[in-house]
C-alpha cells in the first residue's frame, strides 16, 4: 500500500512514522520546510489534565494521548537517534482570584474520581515547590503527571524515525488539490502541476488543511490561530515544573532557558510578533514569577495553531471520499496528541479498530448536524 501524507508538522511525521512501521510506503509532502510552523513554534506540554474542565470526549482523547506517548516514546528514541527532553517535573497550575481557587476545588474533585492524579494546594505548598513562585498565588493545583517534551526535537525525532523507516520526505512540495474519482482519492495534484498517485491520503496540513481543494463538500474549515512567545535565559534549576495561569505558561528547559506564551489571535497566516503580544505575555509571567523581570530576554517568535472552528481535532476519514483521512485541527494539542493520531492513522489505514471512540472527532460532524463539542479557545 503506498500513502501519501500531505503536511510535514509533527502529526505529519508522526504519521508517516507509524504508517511505516505497519509496512506502508509513505511519501511525505510539506508546502515548506519540515516542522517549522506550527511544531517548531509550541512550548512542547504532555499535559492532559490542564486541557478540558470536564471527563468529556476531548479529556479522554488527551489522557489516551499521553499514554500512546508513554507507551511509544522509547521506541522512537531507538528509532531516531533522538532525545526529545521528555522531563517530569510535573505541572503547576497557579490561582490568583477565589473565583479560581473554587474551579480549581471542583476541578480536583471530578479529576479524583475517574482516577487521575491531582492535588489542591495551599499557596506555601505550592511556594514550597517553586520558590520563585509571586506572593500573590492564593492556590494552585498539582498535575504530577502532566510533563513537558522539547517539542522541536520531538518533530525531529519522528521525521527522523520516518526518514529511516523509508518515507519519502519531500520539502517546498505544496499540494493544491486531492484528485477525486468516483467518490476515491486516487492521488494529488501539486502547485507545480504534476501529480502523485496513492491508495490513501492523509491531510495533515494544519492551518492549511482547508485549502487544499478537492474536499469542499466536506465543509471543515481550518484556520490558524496565533500564539506568541518569549524566551528567557535563566538557570536551570529557577522553576522546576511547568505553570500554568488563566493568562498563560511557563515551561522550563533543560539547558535554563524558559518559555513565556500564550495569546489566542484570529489574524490569518499572520506569524509577525507585536508589542502588545509581547507585552501581555511578559506581564502575565512576572505576575506568576517577580524574578523573570530581572532575567536577560533571548527571542521571541509567533506560531500559528491550527484550528476547526469548534477548536477540536479532526480525526479520521473525508465524508466525501473515504481513503482520505483528516489528521488536522489540533490546536494547542498536537504535541500531546502527536503519538496517539499517528497510532490512529495507522489504526484506520490498516482497517483495525481505533483505541479511543473517534466519533466526537468525526470529520462528518460538520455536515451530519449532529451536536458539536466546543472547546474554550484560552483555556490552559
Amino acid at each position: 500500500m503506498k500513502a501519501i501524507i500531505i503536511g510535514g508538522g509533527i502529526i505529519g511525521c508522526a504519521s508517516a512514522w507509524r504508517l511505516g512501521e505497519e509496512g506502508v510506503a509513505c511519501t511525505l509532502l510539506e508546502r515548506g520546510r519540515v516542522g517549522q510552523e506550527a511544531s517548531w513554534a509550541a512550548a512542547g506540554m504532555i499535559a492532559p489534565q490542564g486541557e478540558a474542565d470536564e471527563a468529556n470526549p476531548f479529556f479522554w482523547l488527551c489522557m489516551e494521548g499521553k499514554r500512546a506517548f508513554d507507551e511509544c516514546l522509547e521506541r522512537l528514541m531507538r528509532a531516531s537517534g533522538v532525545d526529545p527532553e521528555y522531563d517530569d517535573q510535573g505541572l503547576l497550575y497557579v490561582a490568583f482570584k477565589e473565583d479560581e481557587r473554587r474551579d480549581f476545588s471542583a476541578r480536583a474533585k471530578w479529576q479524583r474520581e475517574i482516577g487521575a492524579e491531582v492535588e489542591l494546594l495551599t499557596a506555601a505548598q505550592a511556594r514550597k515547590l517553586v520558590p520563585a513562585l509571586s506572593t500573590d498565588v492564593i492556590a494552585a493545583l498539582h498535575l504530577r503527571n502532566n510533563r513537558r517534551v522539547d517539542n522541536r526535537k520531538l518533530t525531529q525525532a519522528y521525521a527522523t524515525a520516518a526518514a529511516r523507516g523509508g518515507a519519502e520526505i519531500v520539502e517546498s512540495a505544496r499540494v493544491d488539490e486531492i484528485i477525486l474519482r468516483d467518490g476515491l482519492a486516487s492521488g494529488v495534484r501539486l502547485s507545480d502541476g504534476s501529480i502523485r498517485e496513492a491508495e490513501v491520503i492523509v491531510n495533515a496540513a494544519g492551518s492549511w488543511a482547508s485549502e487544499i481543494r478537492g474536499l469542499e463538500s466536506d465543509c471543515i474549515r481550518f484556520f490558524p490561530v496565533r500564539g506568541q512567545i518569549l524566551c528567557f535565559e535563566a538557570r536551570p534549576d529557577l522553576l522546576g515544573p511547568t505553570l500554568y495561569s488563566e493568562g498563560g505558561h511557563l515551561v522550563p528547559r533543560r539547558d535554563g532557558r524558559i518559555l513565556a506564551g500564550a495569546v489566542f489571535e484570529e489574524v490569518g497566516y499572520n506569524k509577525t510578533v507585536t508589542m502588545e503580544g509581547i507585552a501581555h505575555v511578559a506581564n502575565e509571567a512576572r505576575r506568576v514569577v517577580p524574578a523573570l523581570g530581572s532575567i536577560a530576554f533571548r527571542e521571541a517568535w509567533a506560531g500559528l495553531r491550527p484550528a476547526a472552528d469548534d477548536l477540536m481535532p479532526v480525526l479520521g476519514p473525508s465524508p466525501s471520499a473515504r481513503n482520505v483521512l483528516y489528521a488536522a485541527g489540533h490546536f494547542r494539542s498536537g504535541i500531546l496528541l502527536s503519538a496517539l493520531t499517528g497510532d490512529l492513522m495507522a489504526d484506520l489505514v490498516k482497517g483495525r479498530t481505533p483505541s479511543i471512540d473517534l466519533g466526537p472527532f468525526s470529520p462528518a460532524r460538520f455536515t451530519s448536524g449532529a451536536p458539536i463539542l466546543k472547546r474554550n479557545p484560552s483555556h490552559s
